[in-house]
Formats: structure tokens, C-alpha cells, sequence
């Protein structure tokens, strides 16, 4: 079936357009004066489309238009416009930052960003948010940072990064020498070393160690302090302290301990029309989807946790950490500003023991058997979207669990038209999957 105008449009802005569709609307847009209207009113509104264009290999060269005789003013028109829209995909293009480095790691990394930010990733200048995990980003001068999240820094260049908030350890080899850390509170200029930086979100006051080597700290009141092996400082807006401390380890406060577990590909998506199956799922996404009354096509997604080796009772607090991600699949515009979705615990007995993979949907866990814990939102403008849920429901049900498996449903509350939501499974190329984070009470 020939597409619409609407559907290569959101193709394309989407990310999912293949080369002959890319030319078939561009010969369209030729020919069509309101498809060209349409299409650069999108490329102004479309969120996406930064993301979309930092990601373009190439630019498709726009093919000829049809010869057919046209009158004079149609033809200059519709000359004008393909090449206003050549120009905005070309200037969107040469938008692309330059590379200053490279991501090295990432450890349960869930990013925000319009970048890519996959390990083996260049990444360019630009604003970066860790919303969590780890992540070591390598920079072309030889600079080292190991970021912690939640996390947001500003990439300058290969020798410069502001850091708004977040835990950070930084080695700056000799071909390093004077990168330079800017915080709200003044700047720190390496002199080839490895240090350690804390800046909570909110907090007035950073936290500064050196591990070896040397560093300048210039206060924005003016004053300048050099650091060297084992010294620390503190400092904010009004003044500036160091000390020398070799038992500071780190010169940070003691923090919380976490225990973070993964579903070590204890997940799945289920689909209410079972020979839709094969066609309609991905293993790198967990599928959400309801349109009602019911339809072949709604789905549902199921995930669980290991947690037979954490002592419940020492568990202070709970929190299920998801990555909204586009699936590509439906039309945003068919849906609602704000969809609502449910997390459901699943009974603690055999509805636990569901199969990983060609699972079906009567034989699924049922929703109306399962504990509401928590409802979150996902707007149809933002569908990348890091989920925290933390309520108290979910800690109770994780404290009450007796099989040693934690197991989650995730449901669309809000009836829908095309689009299918998604959410990262331990599979995505480029997301993190789902996490599971315990917060362990402190040893007496």
C-alpha cells in the first residue's frame, strides 16, 4: 500500500524512513506546495529532529523533479521551496558539533541527551544529563572523567567542561595539562593529576580531592589555591577551604549504599493477537499499547528482579528506574497530550513463573490479579523520558515477597489510537533497561 504524506513525513522524522521513501517524499515535496508548508513547519516544531539530525549519515541528495510542463510561477515557487527545504536539512547537518572524544564505558548509564550516547559513541559539545549509572567519557586531549549520575555537565571542548552537578573522578595525563573544570563556584585548572569533584543538585558547597598530582582552584571571589596529593577543599559562593587529609578518602561525604539489579533478560512483551507475534514485538523494547475496546494489536509488559540473594528486611527503600524510548511504531499526533500508565506487582505464587519468550496473553498474568503500585505519565511530545517510581506501595510489595523473584507488569491506562509506547529492555542498543535500586539500611 502506497504511503500517505503524513506517514513518510513521520518516517522520516522518526528516524525510520528508508532511502526510497526519503526520495519519494522529497519528489512529493516538489510537486506539492502544502506538503513543502507542512514539512517545514514540522522540522521547526518536531522535538526530535536535532536528535534526528545528528544522527544522519548522509544527506540524500534531493533527486530531479518531474519535467512535466508547469505553469511559470508554480515551477518557481516549488523551485524556491525544495530548496528551502535542502537548505534546512544542510544547515541541520553542518549543525553537527565536531567530536571532542569518545564514550569509553557505560554502566546502567540512562542519558538525556540529543546525542548519541551508546558506548563507542563520539560526542560532540554540548549538555549532558546522567540521569543515572556510570559512564567514563574519554576526550581527544587525553582527559579522563568518570561520571556518576544523577548527573549534568556542559562539554565545551576537549579541554573545557562546565560542571553544573553530579560525582566525578578526572584524570589529565600530561598531553592534558590545564583542562579545565568550571563549577558555579569558580574553576579548577589541572596540572596533571587525578581528582575527585561532588556537587550535589541544590547543594551549596563542592567537594574536591586530589589523588595525585596537582590542581588550581580559582574562587569566583578571586582568591587562587594550588592542591596537591591527598589535599582536599571545600568551597562555595563566599569562600574557599582546604585542608590536608589523607584519611578524607575522596574528600566526600559517606553516602547511602545502593544495590542496583538489572532483569538479566527477565523480560518480555505480550501481545493480545498471538499471530502478531513475530511481527509486532521487539527484544529491545518492552511494548505498551491500549486501545479500547480491546484490539489484536494492544500489548502489555512484564519484567521481574533476582532478589533472592538481598535480606529484605535490611531495605530501606525501593525505587524502579525506567527508559521511555520511541518505538517507531504508531502516529504521535493519533494520541493523547499525556498518556498515564500503571505498574502492577505480580502475585507472589506459580503467575510468577511466566516464560521468557513466546509467551501469550492468556496465559500472561493477569492485571485484574495484580497490586497497583504506581501510575507515572509519559508525554506524547517527550516519549525519551528516564521513569523513577518510589512510592511506598513498592516497597511494601518488595518487602512482602517470599520466592525470591519480584515480578512487575506495566499497563497503558489511557485508551489510545496507533502509537505504540516503549520502554528500554536489557536489549536496547542504546538505552539502559530497567533497574531495580535498593537502598540498604547502614550496619550497626
Amino acid at each position: 500500500m502506497k504511503n500517505t504524506n503524513q506517514e513518510l513525513l513521520d518516517g522520516y522524522f522518526q528516524g525510520r524512513a528508508s532511502d526510497e521513501e526519503i526520495i519519494e517524499l522529497e519528489n512529493r515535496m516538489l510537486a506539492d506546495e502544502d506538503l513543502r508548508q507542512r514539512y517545514l513547519h514540522e522540522a521547526m516544531c518536531e522535538t526530535d529532529l536535532r536528535s534526528m539530525a545528528l544522527r544522519e549519515k548522509e544527506v540524500i541528495p534531493m533527486p530531479q523533479a518531474d519535467r512535466t510542463p508547469r505553469p511559470i510561477m508554480a515551477l518557481l515557487v516549488g523551485a524556491a521551496a525544495a530548496v528551502l527545504v535542502l537548505a534546512t536539512i544542510l544547515t541541520l547537518k553542518d549543525d553537527q558539533p565536531a567530536s571532542v572524544g569518545r564514550i569509553v564505558s557505560s554502566e546502567l548509564a540512562g542519558w538525556q541527551s540529543d546525542q548519541p550516547t551508546i558506548e563507542g559513541a563520539e560526542f560532540g559539545p554540548g549538555t549532558y544529563l546522567l540521569q543515572r549509572g556510570v559512564a567514563t567519557l574519554g576526550f581527544h586531549s587525553g582527559a579522563e572523567m568518570i561520571l556518576e549520575g544523577p548527573a549534568k555537565i556542559e562539554v565545551v571542548s576537549e579541554m573545557q567542561v562546565i560542571f553544573d552537578y553530579g560525582n566525578a573522578s578526572f584524570h589529565v595525563p600530561e598531553s592534558a595539562v590545564g583542562f579545565q573544570v568550571d563549577t558555579r563556584y569558580g574553576q579548577i585548572v589541572d596540572h596533571g593529576t587525578r581528582f575527585s569533584l561532588s556537587l550535589g543538585d541544590g547543594e551549596d558547597e563542592a567537594r574536591l580531592a586530589v589523588n595525585e598530582g596537582e590542581v588550581a582552584i580559582h574562587h569566583s571571589g578571586g582568591e587562587v589555591k594550588h592542591l596537591f596529593t591527598s589535599e582536599t577543599a571545600l568551597f562555595n559562593e563566599k569562600q574557599l577551604q582546604s585542608n590536608n587529609d589523607p584519611t578524607a578518602e575522596g574528600g566526600l561525604d559517606a553516602r547511602e549504599k545502593i544495590v542496583a539489579l538489572s532483569t538479566g533478560g527477565r523480560e518480555t512483551s505480550i501481545i493480545f493477537a498471538d499471530p502478531f507475534r513475530k511481527d509486532r514485538l521487539s527484544p529491545e523494547f518492552l511494548m505498551v499499547k491500549y486501545v479500547a475496546p480491546r484490539t489484536p494489536v494492544n500489548r502489555r509488559a512484564l519484567l521481574a528482579f533476582d532478589v533472592s540473594g538481598i535480606d529484605l528486611e535490611k531495605v530501606s527503600a525501593a525505587r524502579l528506574i525506567l527508559n521511555a524510548v520511541p518505538t517507531g511504531l504508531g502516529m504521535v499526533t493519533d494520541m493523547p497530550k499525556v498518556s498515564e500508565f500503571g505498574l502492577y506487582g505480580l502475585p507472589d505464587d506459580e503467575r510468577e513463573q511466566w516464560s521468557n519468550s513466546g509467551l501469550r496473553w492468556g496465559d500472561a498474568p493477569k492485571l485484574e490479579e495484580s497490586t497497583p503500585l504506581a501510575t507515572f505519565p509519559v508525554s506524547r511530545a517527550e516519549q525519551r523520558a528516564v521513569v523513577t517510581l518510589d512510592t511506598p506501595k513498592l516497597l511494601v510489595f518488595l518487602k512482602a515477597d517470599q520466592s525470591g523473584e519480584v515480578g512487575f507488569l506495566i499497563h497503558c491506562e489511557t485508551p489510545g489510537s496507533t502509537l505504540v509506547h516503549g520502554f528500554a529492555s536489557s536489549q536496547h542498543r542504546e538505552a539502559a533497561g530497567p533497574v531495580l535500586e535498593l537502598v540498604m539500611m547502614e550496619q550497626n
